[in-house]
Parts: C-alpha cells; structure tokens; sequence
C-alpha cells in the first residue's frame, strides 16, 4: 500500500511539473530585434514594407497608406498620412525614414506626404547625415542597435 502511495504521490508531481510554466519561454522581441527580422530586400513586398512602416514608427503619427514606386530606379516608398493633427513641418520623421531606407536593401528614397505638404529622405542624404553607409543598419545588427540606442536618447 506504502508503494502505491508513493507512486501515486510521484504520478501527480510529474503530472503538475508538466504543467508548470517553462523556464525557457520566449521573452518579448527587443526594438532591435524586431526591426531586424521586419528588413527585407526589395520595396516591391507590399505587406512587408507595412511592417515595416509600423515597426520604423509610423504608425505612431496616425493612420496612413502606402505608395510603392517600383516601376524604374530609383525605388521609392511614399507614406501618406491620413490626417495629421499638425503641421507636417513639426513632426521629425527623419528616424521613421532613416529606419526604412537602411532596411530596405533597395529602396533609395522615402517621401510622406500630408495633404499639401511633404518631406523626402534620400539613401544618400540619410548616409550623409549618419557618417556610414544607412544600408548597413539593415546588414549589421549591432550598427542598428546602435542607431537605435542613439536616436532614442
């Protein structure tokens, strides 16, 4: 009778450390991380590129549609706000931009446009302004953390 107890005793311990939430459960993805995993390497992917645009930050300034000019070089993406709350001359998207162009491989300018007013980035004027090539946030995942780190101060 002792060794049934036990076993049954031993039966429901293994049962219940079953149910026991593993030690080894996914966190949540870093900013990093997520941007990283949304790159890809041709504007053309439609539901890619939105992805993208709201893992870059659009998503944060409103609703908006997507342009995609593929037809012939250079490849551009256009983000059109749906209604801005302010001018468009007020809000800083150069990082939302900035994010979008390193980490599509070949899109070469990012333009938003709301209502009559609107803003352009180009890869080489990003490239500019960050002193090394925007593309290789979407090659070297430290240079993005970087970038990352650095714009969020």
């Amino acid at each position: 009778m002792r060794a049934r107890t036990t076993m049954g005793v031993l039966a429901v311990a293994i049962a219940l450390g079953g149910c026991a939430p593993s030690s080894e459960q996914s966190e949540p993805l870093t900013r990093t991380e997520s941007l990283w995993a949304a790159r890809t390497e041709f504007v053309g992917d439609n539901s890619r590129m939105i992805a993208l645009t709201h893992e870059a930050g659009f998503g944060t300034v409103g609703d908006f549609t997507l342009s995609l000019q593929t037809k012939e070089e250079p490849y551009g993406l256009t983000v059109v706000l749906d209604a801005l709350d302010t001018s468009l001359d007020t809000v800083d998207l150069s990082s939302e931009t900035t994010l979008v162009l390193g980490l599509v491989s070949n899109l070469e300018v990012v333009s938003v446009t709301s209502g009559a007013q609107s803003y352009s980035l180009t890869a080489d004027e990003a490239s500019d302004a960050l002193g090394f090539d925007v593309k290789e946030l979407g090659t070297d995942e430290a240079r993005l953390e970087e970038y990352l780190d650095l714009s969020d101060d």
